[in-house]
């Protein structure tokens, strides 16, 4: 028999040439022209803020398609019109809620519960609103403590609940955590009936008689800078292009701070000069504490629930891996995804890790146990034995994941999850922290109101004029420590952190602000550690009006969205 043919090594090798081209290529290689090689005035351009650094683009050894993986992306569908792809989205997001009602009608049949009134099976801190949310249009741009330019002229989105005095005394802002919008209760002011009659994820606190009573308070709750419930972020329309165009991962690095301060603009187009209270949980309690520093004088009281003052590894760990998992979907493409197909995958694997940290143990154990779908009475056998277990979702937690993960892949940006993610990693409100990003800041936009010093007093701020005065020196800065160690020697705290004295000396400018500190045992996400910091980093300010409450329960952190006896109780307390 002859020899077989050896085939060209051209063939038997796998072709290192690229075998696609990515969707409008512009949009990941778009660069403006250098005002120095434009003919027209410079003074006109448009300059980008510094977008962060990406990962180094993955280049991978072999070609994995053997493993039922596509060895090339499918190409992304032709661009349509932007009307014709916001109609594209309401009927996806429509066909979304069937799907979502369908997985949540399939899970109670396999947990064996009753089904339940719509929206009141379980809170939900996303939700996706139709497209009738308040917009404030800010006409000036946003100076960025990461950026050396500003943030073009933006928009917030908001909605209110009851009704502003003749004081402007009585307003509270509700800050909201990492996926939730603007919608925190059905009611609102100023929107349309399916907005309205539509719950929301605080709908059992907020309202006529609940713990924040909407028949006292004039409520207002925002989506922050950088999400995708309305207010400007990385989905939103990039400046200089034709309106299709997006920012994706042009977008500038933000900090919590940015995000306030843009809440301050709104604050100041509602014609409110100080707020009755801020209120915030999760990444929200990282806001309210954010808006009391750098404007003290203007909110009146401040709560942080299942928060921190400065983020904890754990939660800094957990973050980086969802975004890790996320960034690693090849339907990513380093952010440039909205003209092709989003990563589902990596955002339905990003969620369910964390729903991990969302939730606790002790929960799942008595709402879940070990029951497998393989051992349901629809599995067994004709002589009563379970069926084989399966490599697919079977435990009922693992198909709980699953339901969240799939649920929430559709309905949220990944770009605005890894902005905001990244956000609450980088909140320290240490002083040295403090005192580098005001270095920064103050020294990039010199004409702009200040971003304070942590010695700076309560009358430098935000809202101030320009800031004249220098950076504590260092004899200050060492009577100020000698201070707060004199106060520790004499003040028994219940954190051991060793971070206790510089992030008491960061917080010394709401030491005339009363304040609620909630954290709930079974947080994982933000162990009550950290809130026992925050509280006694603020009692050795000489704060004599903080309020410490330490909830049991089996909620983990998502407790503050379903204790409402506990919770709403602290809260009720707090404000009246």
């Amino acid at each position: 028999m002859p020899p077989r043919a050896s085939l060209p090594r051209s063939i038997q090798l796998p072709s290192n040439k690229p075998t696609w081209k990515p969707p409008k290529p512009h949009l990941a290689s778009y660069h403006p022209p250098s005002p120095s090689s434009s003919s027209t005035s410079s003074t006109n351009h448009f300059i980008p803020p510094v977008s962060p650094q990406l990962p180094a683009r993955r280049k991978p050894a072999f070609n994995p398609g053997g493993f039922g993986l596509q060895s090339s992306p499918k190409p992304a569908p032709a661009p349509g019109s932007w009307k014709g792809k916001e109609k594209a989205r309401e009927a996806q997001l429509e066909e979304i809620r069937k799907r979502d009602e369908e997985i949540r009608r399939d899970e109670e049949r396999l947990e064996g519960r009753q089904s339940k009134k719509d929206g009141k099976e379980e809170a939900e801190a996303c939700y996706v609103p139709p497209p009738a949310t308040l917009h404030f249009h800010s006409t000036n741009s946003l100076p960025l403590l990461y950026s050396p330019h500003p943030l073009p002229p933006f928009q917030i989105a908001y909605e209110t609940w009851g009704t502003l005095n003749s004081a402007r005394d009585n307003a509270i802002l509700l800050h909201t955590g990492l996926s939730a919008s603007s919608h925190v209760a059905s009611g609102g002011n100023d929107v349309s009936s399916s907005t309205s009659s539509k719950p929301g994820w605080w709908e059992d606190f907020v309202g006529p008689g609940k713990s924040i009573d909407t028949d006292k308070f004039f409520v207002i709750c925002t989506n922050v800078l950088g999400g995708c419930f309305g207010s400007t972020g990385p989905s939103s329309p990039y400046p200089p292009g034709d309106g299709e165009t997006r920012w994706a991962t042009r977008f500038p690095m933000l900090s919590i701070h940015d995000m306030t301060r843009a809440q301050f603009d709104l604050l100041d187009h509602l014609g409110i000069e100080k707020l009755y209270a801020s209120i915030g949980s999760s990444m929200g309690g990282m806001q309210s504490i954010s808006m009391a520093y750098i404007a003290p004088e203007r909110v009146g009281r401040v709560a942080s629930i299942s928060a921190s003052g400065r983020s904890g590894l754990n939660g800094v760990g957990m973050r980086y891996a969802q975004r890790s998992v996320l960034m690693a979907d090849p339907n990513w493409n380093r952010g440039f995804y909205y003209d092709g197909v989003p990563p589902h995958n990596g955002m339905k694997l990003a969620r369910q890790i964390a729903t991990i940290t969302y939730r606790s143990g002790p929960e799942w154990e008595q709402r879940f146990g070990r029951q497998m779908l393989s051992e349901q009475e629809a599995a067994l056998d004709s002589d009563g034995n379970p069926d084989v277990p399966r490599l697919s979702p079977d435990f009922l937690i693992e198909t709980y994941l699953d339901h969240q993960g799939e649920r929430f892949c559709l309905t949220y940006d990944a770009n605005s999850m890894i902005y905001l993610s990244k956000a609450m990693d980088l909140f320290d409100m240490s002083s040295t922290a403090l005192t580098s990003l005001a270095k920064k800041f103050n020294s990039a936009y010199p004409d702009s109101n200040p971003f304070p010093y942590p010695s700076d007093p309560v009358g430098i701020s935000i809202s101030s004029s320009k800031n004249t005065a220098q950076p504590a020196s260092e004899q200050d800065r060492e009577a100020l420590e000698k201070e707060t160690k004199k106060k520790l020697k004499k003040f028994i705290p219940t954190s051991k952190s060793p971070h206790l004295s510089e992030l008491s000396q960061g917080l010394k400018r709401l030491k005339d602000i009363p304040a609620l500190v909630l954290g709930v045992q079974s947080d994982v996400l933000f162990p009550v550690e950290q809130q026992r910091e925050l509280a006694d980093a603020l009692k050795l300010t000489g704060n004599e009006n903080v309020t410490y409450y330490e909830l049991g329960g089996v909620w983990g952190h998502d407790t503050f969205l379903l204790d409402v006896q506990n919770v709403g109780g602290a809260i009720r307390g707090f404000l009246h």
